[in-house]
């Protein structure tokens, strides 16, 4: 599966659980891209609450 597919999903579910949280605009950085990967399935597990801009400065 394409790395863009599974960003997709994983940001589908985060929405529907927390709603959008988060500016869209992190995802054009690669390196916040990565951590708001990490912090979204860090949130998705239970581990810490939903993703905020501030998470990513």
């Amino acid at each position: 599966m394409e790395d863009e597919t599974i960003l997709v999903m994983l940001v589908q579910q985060y929405a529907k659980q927390y709603g959008i949280t988060f500016s869209s605009q992190h995802l054009d950085d690669p390196d916040k891209k990565s951590r708001l990967i990490s912090l979204i399935q860090a949130a998705l597990a239970g581990e810490r609450g939903p993703v905020t801009d501030e998470d990513l400065i």
